[in-house]
């Protein structure tokens, strides 16, 4: 889910993490010099990571349609 959320909700976060096609799903540590959680990948965004990089490189028989493959 995708939402719009405080300054004081987000730093009081257990962890957050962005995702986007470069930064695939990354942890986000500090916001505005202010350690989110322990400042450590938690174990949601350790979830997330796995299951998006399983995803993307066809290892998950399920989601493998979703991909497309480029040959030169």
């Amino acid at each position: 889910m995708e939402t719009d959320i405080t300054r004081g909700r987000l730093y009081n976060a257990d962890e957050a993490l962005l995702t986007g096609t470069a930064a695939e799903v990354t942890p986000i540590r500090e916001v505005d010099d202010r350690r989110i959680g322990d400042g450590k990948r938690g174990p949601v965004t350790k979830r997330i990571q796995e299951e998006y990089l399983t995803t993307v490189r066809g290892e998950r028989q399920q989601y493998k349609r979703w991909l497309l493959y480029l040959y030169q």
